[in-house]
């Protein structure tokens, strides 16, 4: 003990050590007594905000005489005595006066009027008395520094210490006895207890260890008294700011309207399952379990403690529509809102949730007759928390959670506006239940995320195009050719970049042909020409020719087009300005080009259509399909992949398929039926990455058609013979060869299906009756394509004898066509006896975007474990995989082994 004495009495006893500490306690004192007179305009408790200041700055002035007199020992030896004197005595008087203040403090806290008893009349003025003397002696004795002749003066200093101690424990025991009684608001109590264990008690017990150490420790006899005092102002010190803290958070001189939460929390991730769950209700039932879930997991309030009650309608008496859980708490409540004022009225509609032990706090300082008749009320029912739920300024449910729920936890205010939030949803999902429009609701919600994931596909696409500009800019340079005397002499280096041939001497080049064309138009016309082309890298370039009349020549621009180029192309076919932005993705998109590739024309009408297709296919919404059968597959196989859903499942129906085994395959059946092992259904597989393509919808059952109309409608589906909701991100696409429209008129077909197709309806124009030149392009186009390399395309591309005869022939669908046009180009092949040596695209004929470069690598897609990987999946048959490469068998199940797939 002696050793522990002897290490505090060198740290914390010395002169500079508690130099330190004097000065931090000071600048302590100070800031708070700052805040505190910042805050006296909002402070209802002026009373108590005035008793508290003065006791701030009654026990400052000690501190500062001790800073003073420190640093006379430690810095100024020669400063006058007296001087230091003089404050000391000052300070002496102050210390009086901060009992005093703190006694009538603490005791204005539980007392609203008649502060001043005869207690305190004659405490106060003996402490008046003895402050006076103080301030007396100081002036008086002036000069008298001599401690000899200053003996009286020590008896009442002594005197002055017991009579403090005696002032503050009066108070003390007559609070103690307010709070034994119970009569206090809880805040109130809180408060006071926080007080009383952190400042009132340990600054008595520390001022009577300071008078009479040795009782306690005899082995401080030894040393001066300066340690105890060092460690008591370490002590109330921190406890001062730690009391601070807690109280301001507790209402504390009603600077607060509310209790203030200990940490800022983002609340909001608390309902992320409440709105979850709000999506799924259908009844009013379920209101009370997610209430009171919420309650528990949010505010830790236990099950039992928290109660939903929704008021009966008027026109409504079927006893479903509220929640019978008690009749004595609805019967006191109705006969409350049936019978109090107005002023209470306008009281519950302001503060939009009632506390208890706020309005009980806030009603012991400022009573009225609107917080009396509530904490009556409240008292009645025994809620500590009574949350009006209001929608359309008419109350149609209120939560009650019982007094005492959380013990001696209070509800803070982050805690009070989660409520409120939590209310607010609450209402509306009352409303829309009992307007039996919770289905609309849920309807709105699914078209928002629709359109807001549209919206969100499209401003990819639109970066997706400003990126393909970026990327070629480098290539803007403007190249120049002259043609004069029917040769070409090129002007600069860009034009040989850009072009890469000679067509002087390449003169069965396509680019030779357009160029020489050009030229011919501007020489006989005298007139500007302009033609789109394709480098030997099958890139988009512009050529422009213009006579240069002056050299009798003509002088041709090269470039590569800009955005305004790619747009002004086509923009005279759409008469929607609306659809420019589409227009724009088809030509510089990936996913534009998946289209461009699949309809290879750009007339009116194929161009209308590329640019629907292109728009649904940014879409989440079902899609209904009316093409020839044969384009059906490429088709939605482009629209998946546009879609980047990975799993695509084609559901081809017949006239002689099986309603019932339909319905079980896509949405399930009803565990009730007892099926073993039930297969999942489509819509459970396929929820989150798939894609549903659901051939001749005409033949599916009309009831099974309800099913699936509801899913479109609200995004969830109903288990099969069951009311089940469940969720699902599937994407459905529907295909049909009838009329829809009629067969719904006459009862063949589900209305309300057809309702939600109709919304996204896309028509392929007919190519028997599409116009020769567009179907005269669409030839050009898929000859093209053909054709790997640009070797033997002079040889091999189209006559116009060839596309009048593909003309005549009318093909009706675009598979067709290009069948067609193949077979026209390896005729001729034939014919040139070049058929062996001309490298025909082997991916020409297929239609999943993501076989085509498989495809094209051959055998060698066979080294590469992604792409295996992808055909496995694909196909999930060695025989198949083998067949579409053009393989052995062997192989692939030499590489099938090796990858370790099977």
């Amino acid at each position: 003990m002696v050793n522990i004495i002897n290490f505090l009495e060198l740290t914390l006893g010395s002169n500079p050590s508690l130099l330190v500490i004097f000065t931090c306690s000071l600048i302590l004192r100070a800031t708070l007594l700052f805040h505190l007179l910042r805050r006296s305009i909002i402070s209802t408790s002026k009373r108590s905000w005035l008793l508290l200041s003065i006791v701030l700055i009654s026990a400052s002035i000690p501190d500062a005489a001790w800073v003073i007199k420190l640093i006379r020992s430690l810095f100024l030896p020669n400063l006058d005595y007296r001087f230091l004197l003089w404050f000391i005595r000052i300070s002496w008087a102050f210390s009086v006066i901060q009992y005093q203040a703190m006694s009538l403090f603490i005791e204005s806290l539980i007392k609203q009027d008649n502060l001043f008893g005869i207690r305190q009349k004659v405490l106060s003025f003996i402490s008046l008395c003895i402050a006076g003397f103080f301030v007396a002696i100081s002036v008086i004795n002036f000069n008298v520094i001599d401690p000899s002749q200053r003996i009286f003066e020590f008896n009442i200093d002594k005197l002055l210490v017991v009579y403090t101690l005696f002032v503050m424990f009066s108070a003390i025991l007559i609070v103690i006895q307010k709070l034994h009684a119970g009569t206090l608001p809880r805040i109130l109590s809180k408060q006071l207890k926080i007080l009383f264990a952190i400042i009132i008690i340990p600054i008595w017990i520390s001022d009577f260890l300071q008078i009479f150490p040795f009782g306690i420790i005899p082995e401080l006899c030894a040393y001066s008294s300066h340690l105890p005092i060092a460690i008591s102002n370490i002590l109330l010190t921190y406890a001062l700011y730690y009391c601070a803290r807690r109280l301001v958070g507790l209402r504390f001189l009603n600077f607060e309207n509310h209790v203030q939460a200990n940490s800022k929390f983002n609340f909001m991730d608390d309902f992320k399952a409440i709105l979850e769950q709000f999506s799924h209700v259908s009844d009013l039932k379920e209101l009370g379990h997610i209430t009171q879930n919420f309650f528990k997991e949010a505010l830790d309030i236990p099950l039992s403690k928290t109660r939903l009650y929704i008021r009966k309608r008027q026109a409504d008496k079927d006893e479903e529509s509220r929640q019978m859980i008690s009749e004595e708490i609805p019967a006191l409540v109705e006969t409350f809102m049936n019978t109090h004022t107005n002023d209470v009225c306008s009281y519950m509609k302001k503060n939009k949730i009632l506390i208890y032990d706020e309005i009980a706090f806030t009603n012991f300082y400022d009573q009225t007759v609107e917080r009396e008749a509530i904490i009556s009320f409240m008292d009645a029912i025994n809620a500590g928390v009574f949350l009006p739920i209001y929608e359309k300024d008419k109350l149609v449910a209120y939560i009650t959670i019982e007094r005492f729920a959380r013990n001696t936890q209070f509800y803070s205010d982050i805690e009070r506006d989660e409520m409120l939030v939590f209310g607010s949803y609450l209402g509306n999902i009352i409303n829309l239940i009992q307007n039996k429009s919770l289905d609309l609701l849920v309807q709105q919600e699914k078209e928002l995320r629709e359109e807001l994931y549209r919206k969100h596909q499209e401003i990819n696409q639109y970066k997706e195009s400003i990126r393909s500009f970026v990327r070629t800019n480098k290539q803007k340079e403007i190249g120049l050719i002259f043609y004069k005397n029917r040769r070409f002499t090129f002007g600069n280096q860009a034009a040989k970049e850009i072009l890469h041939i000679n067509p002087n001497t390449q003169e069965g080049h396509p680019i030779t042909k357009t160029l020489k064309k050009m030229v011919h138009i501007v020489e006989d016309y005298n007139r500007q020409q302009t033609e789109f082309a394709k480098d030997v890298e099958g890139k988009t370039i512009i050529l422009s020719a213009v006579p240069d009349l002056e050299q009798r020549n003509v002088i041709v621009s090269v470039y590569y087009p800009d955005m305004s180029d790619v747009l002004r192309r086509h923009l005279d076919l759409l008469k929607d300005p609306s659809e420019w932005d589409y227009l724009l993705y088809l030509e510089t998109t990936q996913s534009g080009k998946l289209i461009n590739q699949l309809i290879p024309g750009s007339g009116e009408k194929l161009l209308t259509f590329k640019i629907d297709l292109l728009k649904i296919a940014l879409s989440k919404k079902a899609i209904l399909i009316d093409m020839p059968e044969e384009d059906l597959h490429s088709t939605v196989e482009l629209l998946h992949h546009i879609s980047l859903r990975e799993r695509l499942h084609i559901l081809e129906l017949t006239e002689n398929s099986n309603s019932v085994d339909i319905a079980i395959k896509l949405f399930g059946i009803n565990p009730i039926f007892g099926m073993k092992d039930p297969e999942k259904p489509l819509f459970e597989r396929l929820s989150e990455n798939g894609t549903l393509f659901i051939q001749n919808i005409h033949f599916l059952n009309k009831e099974v058609q309800e099913y699936l109309a509801e899913y479109l409608k609200f995004g969830h589906y109903r288990v099969f013979k069951s009311d089940q909701r469940l969720q699902s991100n599937v994407r459905i696409i529907c295909s049909t060869v009838h009329n829809l429209a009629h067969m719904a008129q006459e009862n063949h077909f589900s209305q309300n299906l057809f309702n939600e197709l109709k919304q996204t309806t896309v028509c392929m124009p007919s190519l028997i009756t599409l116009p020769e030149s567009e179907l005269s392009e669409l030839a050009e186009g898929f000859s093209e394509q053909v054709l790997k390399t640009q070797t033997f395309k002079n040889l091999l591309e189209l006559t116009p004898r060839d596309k009048d005869k593909l003309i005549n022939m009318r093909p009706a669908s675009l598979q067709e066509l290009k069948n067609k046009v193949q077979g026209l180009l390896v005729q001729k092949s034939k014919k040139n006896e070049i058929y062996h040596e001309t490298y025909f695209d082997p991916a020409y004929q297929v239609t999943d975007p993501e076989l085509v470069e498989a495809a094209r690598l051959g055998k060698h897609a066979l080294k590469d474990r992604k792409l295996l990987t992808l055909l496995w999946d694909k196909f999930g048959n060695q025989n198949k995989i083998a067949t579409f490469l053009g393989v052995n068998r062997s192989s692939v199940n030499r590489r099938c082994k090796e990858f370790k797939l099977d």
